[in-house]
């Protein structure tokens, strides 16, 4: 079955496009929310994160042809530039932020953002990598520059992380086979979700995986395809940032008989203005939810464009 020139498909990605663009601060950013519960009840936007504009770059550079697509991503680019840390990392709640230190989440992320919009890898990523890495080719702890110590976040190792990281890595030409086979080994457990502290339901983790093998392309995945796929087929669809990650997943992956259904699902759970609504995402530390109406946008707008590549 395939969806090429599906015109409410069309219309469906023209809508997130435009629904992404008009959610941008003037800063580029795509903001993300805080909730004090998981039903994301009461949430607040960061002043700044770079986490849920980077999902943003990297669905709409398929429709980079369409003018809105095109001005938003120059914006996120420059969102991006500006948040860099003096030392090239990325930090969660923005540039020069103290309550966390930087993370290898944000900075792959964000990487790879700029590497989709043309920008050479910046070498101080490969550095930062080096140094903070739990053995020699990954996996890598997730916080930059505390692993040494008695830091309450010290030598962390977290699979949604270094599912981006290995993703990070794929685009720049190189593959992590530590990295790799840590992650491979968590693919294979029959329960994904204590693979991360940072995410309650296996969602975020399973999306982020399959972005990493297929759109790295991380072959040094490549032996988990199977089992990913297994778990992207069981994923709980009941609400609406759940559904986009399991489309989102299952077209990466190849099944499109499994999403086929579902695209029609996400269809109906468009909103009048183009996006799609708050829901959580991923957890942190001190507990917090989060999410953005953004990153639900960005991910079912990632499934719409390869419904329709």
């Amino acid at each position: 079955m395939t969806y090429h020139d599906n015109p409410a498909l069309m219309r469906a990605a023209e809508g997130a496009v435009a629904a992404l663009r008009a959610m941008q601060r003037p800063s580029g950013e795509l903001p993300t929310y805080e909730a004090p519960t998981p039903d994301m009840a009461r949430a607040r936007p960061y002043a700044a994160s770079v986490y849920t504009t980077t999902f943003a770059v990297h669905a709409l550079r398929r429709f980079v042809d369409q003018p809105v697509a095109a001005a938003a991503l120059t914006a996120a680019g420059a969102h991006l530039r500006a948040e860099r840390n003096p030392d090239g990392s990325w930090s969660y709640e923005g540039r020069g932020t103290t309550r966390v230190p930087p993370d290898l989440d944000d900075t792959a992320c964000a990487a790879a953002a700029l590497a989709a919009l043309g920008e050479r890898p910046d070498l101080r990523v490969l550095r930062l990598l080096w140094e903070n890495e739990a053995a020699p080719g990954g996996p890598y702890y997730t916080w930059v520059g505390v692993n040494g110590g008695a830091h309450m976040l010290a030598r962390q190792v977290d699979a949604l992380v270094n599912a981006n990281i290995v993703f990070c890595a794929a685009l720049a030409g190189f593959e992590l086979p530590g990295a790799a086979a840590y992650l491979r080994a968590r693919v294979a457990s029959a329960d994904l979700t204590p693979a991360s502290d940072y995410c309650l339901t296996p969602h975020l983790l399973v999306y982020t995986l399959a972005r990493a093998l297929v759109d790295g392309p991380a072959r040094s995945l490549a032996p988990a395809a199977l089992a990913l796929l297994a778990h992207a087929r069981t994923l709980d669809t009941g609400e609406p940032f759940r559904l986009a990650c399991a489309v989102a997943a299952l077209l990466a992956l190849g099944d499109e008989a499994a999403a086929a259904p579902l695209l029609g699902d996400l269809l109906d759970a468009q909103g009048p203005h183009g996006g799609w609504p708050i829901g959580l995402a991923y957890t942190g530390y001190p507990p917090y939810f989060a999410g953005s109406p953004g990153l639900t946008t960005a991910i079912a707008l990632d499934a719409l464009g390869r419904a329709l590549r």
